[in-house]
């Protein structure tokens, strides 16, 4: 899914709308996919001009649910989860500067 976001539909669609100015993405998501959207945006900076993410899971490796997920699917080295937690991911940038919204309601 990764490779899809970041690089195959952007390139599908820059190919297929040539007045889409690409240089201005940004990205967004819900739940998960605002957590996939946090640790996309987190890794390529230099890609989107901001990021959006509406009741998202930030902080997996903390939470039950996510420390099941990431052991299924990262295996039991919590070090290796840290690439796909965004509140891992932000802390490893000491000077980000990004518009990042994050929209968290309460239950």
């Amino acid at each position: 899914m990764y490779d899809y976001i970041v690089k195959e539909l952007p390139k599908l669609l820059s190919e297929n709308f040539q007045q889409l100015d690409t240089s201005r993405a940004s990205i967004s998501g819900h739940s998960m996919g605002g957590h996939g959207a946090l640790t996309i945006y987190l890794k390529n900076l230099d890609k989107y001009k901001s990021v959006s993410a509406f009741a998202p899971i930030v902080n997996p490796i903390n939470c039950p649910w996510g420390q099941k997920a990431f052991t299924n699917y990262l295996g039991g080295n919590k070090s290796d989860w840290e690439d796909y937690d965004a509140t891992c991911l932000i802390s490893k940038h000491n000077n980000v500067s990004a518009t990042i919204l994050i929209d968290q309601v309460k239950a």
